[in-house]
C-alpha cells in the first residue's frame, strides 16, 4: 500500500468548507493548530499527496472520514498490466 494519500478531486470543496466550519479562518491557522507546515496543509487542500498519517490527522481535525475522501497514489497511477503472448 502507498505511504501517501490525497483528497479525491470530487471532495476538494467539501474539505475546504470543513476548514472554516471547524473554526479555522485560514490554512495557516489549521497548520499552526496541527503543528504541520503551511505547505503540507496546502498540499492536502489542493489534492496533492501527503503522508498517510498526516492525511488522517488533518481529517480528524476537520471531522472528516478519511476513507470517504481519500484516493491513494495506487488508484491514481494504476493501469492494467499488459500481457505478452508468444505468437
Amino acid at each position: 500500500m502507498s505511504r501517501s494519500l490525497r483528497v479525491h478531486h470530487d471532495c476538494i470543496d467539501r474539505v475546504k468548507l470543513a476548514v472554516t466550519r471547524n473554526g479555522y479562518p485560514s490554512q495557516r491557522a489549521l497548520a499552526h493548530d496541527t503543528g504541520l507546515s503551511l505547505a503540507t496543509v496546502s498540499n492536502f487542500l489542493t489534492a496533492k499527496p501527503v503522508d498517510y498519517t498526516t492525511f488522517e490527522e488533518l481529517c480528524c481535525k476537520l471531522n472528516l472520514d478519511w476513507r470517504e475522501i481519500a484516493i491513494t497514489n495506487e488508484e491514481v497511477t494504476s493501469t492494467p498490466p499488459t500481457i505478452r503472448t508468444n505468437t
